[in-house]
């Protein structure tokens, strides 16, 4: 990767750990809500008030529990500070069940208990995907790519960051990050975990945006 490209990532917004990496990323000091990501093999310690998300070793299962818990975690293990649902854990093997843009799709692996509350998703990207609409996020991503390959685009107006997306990885897409994921001959499969997650049309209720009546 170049020198240009990894500015870019800086300037939007992104960060790829590859499969082997071991490291402990903790939230921005912009950030509104604070997380902390456990990339590797960690032992997690979770408090009281806190919760973990975390994958199987065979990957075929991904758990959350509240704290105050101790987890040994092989590949990705998420906290979030101050959630405390219920202990939970789902299968990862059943395909998407619901539509997403651009032919892609998804299944609530841990659906949000209120509005606006985190959600583990099963992405999937079809075979052959260029069309993607390039979009952003409003909470912060924790992404784990579970099969396939691709690339991420990241940028605007063809100044563009490209980076190839492989199993095992994890992408860690801040807020308002500029993105968007193409395909060629296999099917991409990630598992985003969102800090947080939208209220729906319930965002774009604000005065910047309501005052706002664009002309061309």
């Amino acid at each position: 990767m170049t020198a240009a490209q990894q500015r870019l990532e800086t300037i939007f917004g992104i960060r790829y750990l590859d499969p082997e990496a071991s490291a402990v990323i903790e939230a921005r000091e912009d950030d509104l809500y604070y997380y902390q990501v456990y990339a590797g093999q960690q032992q997690v310690e979770v408090a009281r008030g806190d919760c973990v998300y975390w994958l199987s070793d065979d990957k075929t299962e991904a758990h959350l529990r509240r704290g105050p818990i101790s987890v040994s975690s092989r590949w990705l293990a998420t906290v979030i500070r101050g959630y405390m649902p219920e202990n939970k854990t789902a299968g990862l093997l059943t395909r998407t069940t619901l539509p997403y843009i651009n032919g892609c799709s998804t299944r609530q692996v841990f659906p949000p208990e209120r509005l606006g509350d985190p959600t583990l998703q099963l992405l999937e990207i079809p075979p052959y995907s260029s069309e993607q609409s390039h979009h952003i996020h409003s909470t912060v991503r924790v992404v784990y790519v579970l099969a396939g390959s691709g690339r991420c685009i990241v940028g605007m107006n063809r100044k563009e960051a490209i980076s190839e997306l492989y199993p095992g990885q994890i992408v860690l897409l801040e807020k308002m990050c500029p993105h968007h994921f193409e395909t060629d001959e296999e099917p991409l499969r990630v598992l985003p975990l969102h800090i947080y997650s939208s209220t729906g049309p319930q965002e774009y209720q604000h005065p910047m945006f309501n005052g706002t009546h664009q002309v061309g």
